[in-house]
């Protein structure tokens, strides 16, 4: 007698143990998570999905699982199947079922799994928020392919109103934070605006480029600027050379102290001068975009010290647009300034 076909997925039980040994802490919150309310059901769920697929019930349970893990360092692995497999399947009277389902996974609060998460304006911003825009984007996906025009509309208004919300705080961010909170901000929302352009590249092509398509895969481009280029300013702050990813000693210090950050970039073998150059423009262009904001320029300081030739001599191949930005006024009084004078003032201007 041939045995009974396995259901496709992770088995519910299975996840349960995953979550309890990559976040044993989530469940000693209290009150209760409601992520681990829905995983403390896993034996029951289990059931129905070895005979049945486990329909919404275990689709609830994925997204509980990633809701607890996608802050850890090892998240279970369920990523494709909320956001595509799961959907693939769902026939039109299911669909509105699981759209709400996510809705209301979204609208859980997220800071008592993830650190990485910043308050801004009274509102939490996490990466979380990226994770329900690449669910959602697989469900507008579905409702494309079924031509729900209903689902259509409901999905979009959510990711809409998510993307007006993130906006928001980027522009805010950019008038009131200090830098080290609007780097927090601003590296948030480009990986969340990621998240959604990703899987609007897994849907159909005809859908992929379509207006609506192109809408959410162009966000961080000039081309596809929205939100008053919010996602485009978030995208350019958020592109740091790939070399500063290379060693743990280049990760940024507190702002505004990032002189001898900079002395460290301009000097160090582990770097050559066309990566140093990169790093170098990367800074000015920050420092462009917020100009007064004094960590980039004392990082530009720093590498001026350190360098025979100074910065002068890493901008020699650029073109003469960029080149001008160190003749120019901040960048260029940065440049004179000794560090210890530049201490000795902010210092001055904080404790009054």
């Amino acid at each position: 007698m041939p045995s009974k076909k396995r259901p496709a997925g992770i088995a519910p039980t299975l996840l349960l143990e995953q979550v309890k040994s990559t976040a044993p802490w989530a469940f000693a919150i209290e009150p209760r998570l409601p992520a681990v309310a829905i995983l403390a059901a896993a034996p029951e769920i289990e059931e129905r999905w070895r005979t049945s697929g486990g329909g919404e019930d275990y689709f609830v349970a994925l997204l509980a699982a990633h809701f607890t893990t996608v802050a850890t360092f090892c998240p279970t692995d369920v990523d494709a199947r909320i956001r595509q497999h799961a959907w693939a399947g769902l026939a039109k009277e299911r669909l509105a079922s699981a759209v709400a389902r996510v809705e209301e996974v979204a609208r859980w609060p997220v800071p008592p799994v993830t650190a990485r998460h910043v308050v801004i304006d009274g509102e939490v911003l996490a990466g979380h928020q990226g994770e329900w825009f690449s669910v959602m984007a697989g469900a507008l996906g579905r409702a494309l392919a079924l031509s729900d025009a209903a689902i259509v509309e409901r999905t979009t208004a959510w990711i809409e109103a998510e993307l007006t919300r993130e906006a928001r705080l980027v522009t805010f961010a950019r008038k009131h934070a200090a830098a080290q909170e609007l780097l927090s901000v601003v590296t948030t929302v480009a990986h969340n605006a990621g998240d959604l352009s990703r899987v609007i590249d897994t849907w159909a092509p005809a859908h992929a480029e379509s207006e609506l398509g192109r809408r959410y895969r162009r966000l961080g481009h000039e081309d596809g600027a929205r939100f008053d280029g919010a996602f485009v300013f978030a995208g350019h702050l958020n592109k740091e050379p790939k070399a500063l990813r290379r060693e743990r000693a280049f990760l940024l210090p507190f702002g505004p102290y990032f002189y001898e950050w900079g002395r460290l970039i301009g000097s160090t073998k582990l770097l050559d001068d066309a990566e140093r150059a990169e790093i170098l423009l990367a800074l000015v262009r920050v420092h462009e975009l917020r100009a007064e904001e004094q960590g980039c320029l004392r990082a530009i300081a720093g590498m001026d010290a350190a360098i025979s030739g100074g910065v002068d001599k890493l901008a020699r191949p650029w073109p003469a647009a960029q080149r001008s930005a160190l003749a120019r006024g901040g960048v260029k009084q940065a440049l004179r300034l000794e560090e210890a004078d530049f201490l000795e003032k902010f210092h001055a201007g904080i404790v009054r």
